[in-house]
């Protein structure tokens, strides 16, 4: 069979997902990413020709470009990323976890680890190929289901060859609860895990703590799934903060990432936990805001460790810069399974992405 793989956006630099994947003479769309920057534009969307697309999870640089597409083309979600879609934007049912046939294609979904909502995709094509979205293995909240074998494995690379584990993060974050922090998150992806982690703390060292009703929505959705989509052990905690009552004056605000700015909270100072916009990396070096990593995507390790249990004989490490000095640490974890082209075709030596350099990509 053969096997087309085009990525349209999302390799070489942390940008929109969108992969044209084509089998059969039949094409899927796998995510529809947006701008991540305001006034940025996407163009993989102009002229485009597929026939359905299936979105991983409900972030801007994975849905956001949805209201580009034609209205008429099939897109399959799960229920709960429908809600971030375009009004009245039709729709059909990605499982939480299971398979579903696809313009032909078998699509075989699981829970990736990282957001409300959220899943990875198999398709059983060829030698079989996944891909990731974004994942993770470390999340208090959000279970990842052990996916089938695929020889090509198209993974959230986001972090890059970082390695830190996130109970150094948990070490890093407790040292800045010393001061009012407003802590700004996507409601529905590490709020969850922000929520239930600081809501023990505060009640530990007796902090008053404020979340915001979004997050709490978010939370309340999460309890009204099946219990077999969230993490063992955690509907206590969960209870807990719903019930909680929100001190306006609190001295840790955890608050969605629409209301990110210093002006915003001039009683407290800013602490982000995730990707920093150029301004945001500008406000951090003018320390008018601070920053401390909370692991939501694949460290390095954790990548090399899936593409080990897909049997991947190929990898593609997604959005992430890869400069001179990341493809020489990407080669040395992946070895000749590195891949790092945006054209891949089965029984062909893919044409490299000319602004970087190439690496050999086994078939």
């Amino acid at each position: 069979m053969s096997v087309d793989i085009d990525i349209l956006s999302g390799l070489g630099d942390k940008g929109p997902a969108a992969i044209v994947v084509e089998a059969n003479g039949k094409r899927l769309l796998l995510d529809a990413g947006g701008a991540l920057h305001p006034g940025d534009t996407i163009t993989w969307a102009n002229h485009l020709d597929v026939d359905a697309v299936l979105i991983s999870h409900d972030h801007i640089d994975h849905i956001g470009g949805v209201a580009h597409l034609p209205r008429d083309v099939p897109l399959y979600c799960t229920p709960l990323v429908a809600q971030a879609l375009p009004p009245g934007r039709t729709w059909r049912p990605l499982p939480e976890r299971g398979s579903l046939t696809v313009a032909g294609i078998d699509v075989t979904t699981g829970q990736a680890g990282h957001s409300l909502g959220g899943v990875w995709l198999h398709l059983a094509i060829g030698s079989g190929v996944f891909y990731s979205g974004d994942a993770c293995f470390e999340s208090r909240v959000f279970p990842f289901d052990t996916p089938p074998k695929a020889a090509t494995a198209l993974l959230d690379g986001s972090y890059g060859s970082y390695d830190a584990p996130q109970a150094a993060c948990y070490q890093q974050l407790r040292q800045q609860i010393h001061r009012p922090l407003a802590l700004p998150v996507p409601t529905s992806g590490r709020a969850l895990e922000l929520a239930l982690w600081l809501s023990q703390l505060a009640l530990q060292q007796g902090i008053s703590l404020a979340i915001d009703p979004a997050i709490r929505s978010a939370l309340a959705s999460l309890l009204a799934q099946p219990a077999t989509l969230r993490r063992p052990g955690i509907d206590a905690a969960i209870d807990r903060v719903l019930t909680g009552k929100n001190d306006p004056n609190a001295t840790l605000q955890l608050i969605s990432d629409r209301d990110d700015t210093p002006e915003q909270w001039p009683h407290h100072h800013l602490l982000h936990t995730g990707y920093l916009t150029p301004e945001r990396c500008a406000q951090l070096a003018a320390g008018k805001i601070s920053a401390q990593r909370w692991n939501v995507h694949l460290r390095a390790s954790h990548l090399v460790a899936l593409a080990d249990q897909l049997g991947a004989t190929r990898t593609v490490p997604l959005f992430t810069q890869l400069t001179d000095n990341a493809l020489n640490a990407w080669s040395r974890l992946l070895g000749k399974r590195l891949c790092t082209t945006r054209h891949l075709k089965a029984g062909t030596r893919p044409t490299t992405l000319s602004s970087l350099r190439s690496f050999a990509c086994p078939q």
